[in-house]
């Protein structure tokens, strides 16, 4: 029995005023059955049961396979014809109607179409076998009323056809609209979910990228001072308070980051001019590590902020790198501004490293990260003993033409 179930896949009509419609049309069809048998003085047993099989199947529709489908159908129509060619009852064929309803919950449109056409062709077939009964008992002067009557009443079944196949095909689309736009409305709710994580991931490698570029650049110098002072503080006590008065400005620059990221955080602060961000960091870097360091900066240097920020943070990694590994005596910072792009070239002469034995750290992961953001390209160019060069090339935002390129693309490296 569970196993029938399964494979028929019962399910209860959609649409209860419906099935409702179809018990009056039925219950309607039990009282004319009753009242015809006070005339024939025998109770219409076959009758009572054709219509209480009806009205245990419009309650429930199969599912599953079409020809399960069908032989439910099929049932229907059967009992209904076999109902009508008992004779007494000459408004069952009417219940075809409930045939078509059913049929639009079970078929596609043509199938509709094609179980309408079945019932009123029955439908026919029934008027005129009621024709051949009743034409005998019909007076003549009457008959031309009979016609007209008989007329009428085959074109208002045609015409309740049309009606509810219209009507129920309506109402299944827009059901099935109904269900559609709450399955839209729910899948844009898993997407403004996603959309809310990856800006929550965003936000998290912002923050991350900032603590990085800002205070590790700066606690570095500092780490750096105070290794220096404390060398220093035995042999030549002056000079050690000179690097502990460093580092404490570093310190302090420190803090200004951190208040300076967390109001940014909140809302965009006006930063400096590039021109005066990079000449701080190469006077820093200076004083820091007594490093000889040059600056060029060509053409027109105002740029939108998200850019100014994204070369200032890059001008600072580089910085904090070539502090930490390069053990460079030179340092070289050219920034140039054409009308298509910006161009940025950081280069020393330290000892290099080679890139096939190194993976990227999180400084160059953030730099390209960085420049992958607004479609710029990052080149690196190194090898030991022979210094590292990094290329910049971002596009100006106000170009047609920008380079397209995906967030997850690596840098190019070349030994």
């Amino acid at each position: 029995m569970i196993a029938l179930q399964r494979s028929l896949k019962p399910q209860l009509n959609p649409f209860r005023f419906l099935l409702y419609a179809e018990w009056v049309m039925i219950a309607t069809c039990f009282s004319f059955a009753i009242m015809e048998s006070f005339g024939e003085n025998q109770v219409p047993v076959q009758h009572v049961l054709v219509l209480a099989v009806l009205s245990v199947m419009a309650a429930i529709l199969p599912g599953g396979k079409l020809s399960y489908k069908l032989l439910y159908v099929g049932i229907e129509i059967g009992l209904i014809f076999y109902g009508a060619t008992l004779g007494y009852l000459h408004v069952l064929p009417t219940l075809y109607l409930i045939v078509l309803i059913q049929s639009c919950f079970l078929f596609k449109p043509l199938m509709r179409w094609i179980v309408a056409g079945l019932s009123f062709l029955l439908f026919l077939v029934h008027q005129v076998r009621y024709v051949q009964n009743i034409t005998l008992l019909v007076e003549p002067s009457d008959r031309h009323l009979f016609w007209m009557h008989l007329i009428a009443e085959t074109l208002m079944f045609g015409l309740g056809l049309f009606f509810v196949l219209k009507l129920v095909s309506t109402l299944l689309s827009e059901r099935q609209a109904k269900e559609a736009l709450a399955a839209a409305h729910e899948q844009l709710r898993q997407y403004a979910l996603q959309i809310e994580e990856l800006a929550a991931l965003q936000e998290r490698n912002h923050i991350a990228r900032e603590i990085h570029d800002s205070l590790g650049h700066t606690l570095t110098a500092q780490n750096i001072q105070l290794q220096t002072a404390a060398k220093l503080w035995q042999r030549d006590p002056d000079q050690a308070r000179t690097f502990l008065q460093q580092a404490q400005q570093l310190a302090a620059t420190a803090m200004q980051e951190v208040r300076r990221s967390v109001r940014a955080l909140r809302e965009d602060s006006e930063a400096p001019p590039l021109e005066e961000a990079i000449a701080h960091l190469a006077k820093d870097f200076q004083q820091g590590t007594g490093v000889a360091i040059s600056t060029s900066i060509k053409g027109q240097t105002i740029i939108c902020p998200r850019m100014s920020k994204t070369l200032h943070r890059i001008v600072q990694e580089a910085l904090t790198n070539i502090r930490k590994h390069a053990q460079a005596t030179q340092v070289n910072i050219q920034l140039s501004t054409a009308a298509t792009d910006v161009n940025l070239v950081i280069e020393d002469n330290g000892q290099g490293f080679d890139p096939n034995q190194r993976s990227n750290g999180f400084g160059l992961q953030g730099m390209q990260e960085r420049v992958a953001a607004i479609n710029g390209t990052l080149h690196l160019e190194t090898k030991p003993e022979n210094g590292c060069r990094i290329i910049v090339k971002l596009p100006l935002q106000n170009h047609p033409e920008r380079h397209e390129r995906h967030p997850g693309e690596r840098i190019e490296i070349s030994p």
